[in-house]
């Protein structure tokens, strides 16, 4: 596991621009966050967890991850699609799935060289041009794979759920509202999304 060099600094940062963070900091204070190492299973988990619970994704996963054995683009593909389809994927996840298989074949994506030394934007631009990739799968990658220190996923519906929750006040926060909130957590966005998943899940949200 790979832990990022700027947890404790990040969490000092965000503690004195933000007491609602600085109050869930004190909740979890052994929480950290860490890369698998593996571009691949991180991006796959992030399509498993597209629109379902972490509870549900974690479920399929634990199914698919015992169909496939290695996480290898190889293994995947030698699976049929009606078997990917019965570990509880949709039909649109299990093509997503092997999108991302083919592409990483294509491109001979075999280990972590292949990311080091780029800007997350190149990253990004790249995963987006794959099928069923899109900008919160981008995102995901960024934030658990590459650990990103700067992410704030726009369209997550457990940030959004949790920002509510700890900013609302008893009424429905505007986009506009949720993004001026979280403007005050640069450069440090991911750190407080990480946070504000942990304060509504009973499980770690791990991509």
């Amino acid at each position: 596991m790979t832990y990022p060099d700027y947890w404790q600094q990040s969490q000092e940062f965000l503690s004195s621009v933000d007491p609602n963070l600085s109050k869930l900091f004190l909740e979890y204070p052994d929480y950290i966050i860490s890369s698998r190492g593996e571009a691949l299973e991180t991006l796959l988990r992030s399509i498993v967890g597209q629109q379902i619970s972490v509870q549900a994704a974690a479920s399929v996963w634990n199914k698919l991850a015992n169909k496939i054995g290695q996480i290898k683009p190889g293994n995947v593909l030698s699976i049929s699609f009606a078997d990917l389809k019965a570990c509880g994927l949709s039909k649109q996840k299990v093509q997503y799935i092997t999108n991302i298989c083919n592409h990483f074949n294509s491109q001979s994506i075999n280990d972590h060289s292949y990311w080091e030394d780029r800007s997350f934007k190149s990253i990004y631009e790249e995963l987006i041009t794959i099928k069923g990739v899109g900008p919160w799968t981008a995102e995901m990658f960024g934030m658990f794979y590459l650990l990103e220190k700067d992410i704030f996923p726009i369209n997550d519906i457990g940030i959004i759920r949790a920002m509510n929750k700890i900013y609302g006040e008893e009424s429905t926060l505007s986009i506009e509202r949720i993004i001026e909130i979280s403007e005050q957590w640069k450069p440090y966005r991911s750190v407080a999304c990480w946070f504000l998943w942990r304060s509504i899940d009973s499980e770690d949200v791990l991509y």
